[in-house]
């Protein structure tokens, strides 16, 4: 650390940077959902299940939740390499992984594998789980991911010698989808996606951070002031970061207990360059209708693992919003229910319009509000549930609108993933493969996919 930089932290008591800019895995604020997550990718690679994917936006900590995740690997016995080159490709992206497990690289692929095959048999032999980590992993291409699918077939008679997780950017998922990988894909056993901190866990965050860094209480922030935090960052961790690193300039003058209110915040986010976003409130009524929509409209609201298809590159994976309805510029009505005034149970999503095509949706009142698409539509009473089955009754859903054409089986597999996919992006939804609100109601409005020559090829596939 510099000396200017110390003496900074030596006047607020620090005795480290509590926001650094880079990952810093030392001062790990870890959520119930963090720890939850941790545990399950542990338990994949510990059993030698297969591949682990983990996706998140930049700044969402996924760097700092793979230094975690080796650490305890490692405090177990677990042999761990870790690339985070990934502008290596194919045989040199191989000689990497050997030396990062201690092994000489000879120069040709054939005697890598080989000499990579018997380090995991011996490992195996001893007991020892060897894992993979392949960081920034939405910079590999085709040829490189292909290599990575022959490593998983390493195997004994029961179990795979090599244990991998992919980390990457969303766009890693617009890769895997790509139908000449789908055997990589295919065995993908859990997806693990971060998300940004919630505004209820914002001031825990900050006030952990701080406390790391040896401030105890002499500097603390107001609830408002962490309010107004997640407002310019979103929950994002890097930008709470800058701004945060620009707050501890503004306590030079103040006495302790040193207090971090909201003007401070609004300063050090404009310094910082992070704007506010446009505020999108709920009224009351509609946010209890939006929040039943999420949650009880139908048994349909899964969350499910991403694998998109390849004709999905254009398109951001960026979920819809639940917003309330506003003027904005109406298109032709979609909907009876567009012409006059909203009932009180409407629900309204909010689409980024990244083309000048607006949604495709039936029964659904679509405006143009700015960067987005708004998607408005009343809830149909009485929809049956079908939360006793929620794999197949998807699998049958999707199967009645043309999308799956594999035999329903109730298991959630590559099938049912691409055709969640499929279906969202014919129909200019964000392609999270997730089945919200938004993409229930389309499943539930289409009508029956009907053809005279009907494709027969998977017809009996399964999802397994």
């Amino acid at each position: 650390m510099n000396t200017e930089m110390t003496a900074h932290l030596q006047r607020l008591g620090l005795s480290r940077s509590p926001f650094p800019p880079t990952p810093d895995s030392t001062g790990y604020f870890s959520s119930p959902q963090l720890e939850r997550d941790q545990v399950e990718i542990g338990h994949r690679l510990r059993t030698r299940a297969g591949i682990v994917l983990l996706t998140g936006e930049i700044g969402t900590g996924k760097t700092t939740f793979l230094r975690r995740l080796i650490k305890d690997l490692e405090h177990d016995g677990t042999t761990v390499s870790l690339v985070f080159n990934t502008f290596l490709q194919g045989p040199d992206l191989l000689a990497a992984v050997l030396r990062d497990f201690g092994l000489a690289p000879s120069g040709t692929p054939a005697e890598d594998i080989q000499s990579l095959n018997r380090f995991l048999v011996q490992r195996w032999q001893q007991q020892v789980t060897c894992v993979l980590i392949i960081d920034d992993a939405q910079n590999l291409d085709i040829a490189s991911l292909e290599l990575l699918r022959l490593l998983t077939c390493l195997e004994s008679e029961q179990e795979k010698l090599l244990q991998i997780v992919l980390a990457g950017q969303p766009e890693l998922l617009t890769l895997l989808a790509r139908p000449e990988i789908r055997q990589l894909t295919s065995r993908i056993t859990t997806h693990v996606q971060l998300q940004g901190l919630d505004a209820a866990a914002i001031g825990q965050y900050v006030r952990f951070r701080l406390s790391a860094a040896g401030a105890g209480d002499d500097i603390v922030i107001d609830d408002d002031a962490a309010r107004a935090l997640h407002a310019y960052s979103t929950g994002n961790q890097r930008r709470i970061h800058l701004i945060m690193d620009r707050c501890l300039y503004g306590l030079y003058g103040q006495q302790t207990p040193r207090r971090i209110g909201t003007a401070l915040v609004h300063t050090a986010a404009a310094e910082s360059g992070v704007r506010s976003p446009a505020p999108r409130r709920l009224p009351p009524r509609m946010a209890i209708a939006a929040s039943l929509g999420l949650a009880v409209a139908s048994g349909l609201t899964w969350a499910v693992i991403s694998a998109l298809p390849d004709s999905h590159a254009s398109r951001p994976a960026t979920p819809a919003q639940v917003l309330p309805a506003t003027s904005g510029t109406s298109l032709p009505a979609r909907d009876p229910a567009c012409d006059g005034n909203r009932a009180a149970d409407t629900v309204t999503y909010a689409i980024p319009a990244t083309t000048a095509q607006p949604p495709s949706i039936p029964q659904s009142c679509i405006r143009r509000d700015g960067d987005y698409w708004q998607v408005s539509w009343q809830p149909v009473a009485g929809r049956a549930s079908t939360a006793d089955a929620p794999v197949l009754a998807l699998q049958q859903a999707l199967q009645k609108v043309g999308q799956y054409d594999g035999r329903p089986d109730g298991v959630l597999g590559p099938l049912t993933r691409r055709a969640i996919a499929r279906l969202q992006h014919a129909h200019g939804l964000p392609v999270t493969a997730q089945v919200d609100a938004l993409t229930e109601h389309l499943i539930s409005t289409l009508p029956p996919f009907t053809t005279a020559s009907t494709n027969t090829t998977d017809v009996h596939s399964h999802d397994r």
